[in-house]
């Protein structure tokens, strides 16, 4: 696994789109890393903390989907 990635590579990684991961650093919910030639630097340190903010707006299940039946 690489030890940086793109807004691209993360909503790749995660299964969501590229504006859902960049909204994350727009709106305050997480710390703008730093840029490299006009792009994010995402370090693999900084992946579980971006996973749980999806999860809080909704756009990744919390739960695995399909459930039991009962």
């Amino acid at each position: 696994m690489p030890e940086h990635f793109t807004t691209r590579d993360v909503a790749e990684l995660y299964g969501v789109q590229e504006w859902q991961v960049r909204r994350l650093y727009e709106s305050g919910d997480l710390a703008d890393p730093p840029r490299f030639a006009g792009r994010r630097l995402i370090s693999r340190s900084m992946l579980p903390g971006i996973l749980d903010a999806l999860r809080r707006r909704g756009w990744i299940p919390t739960e695995p989907q399909g459930g039991s039946a009962a």
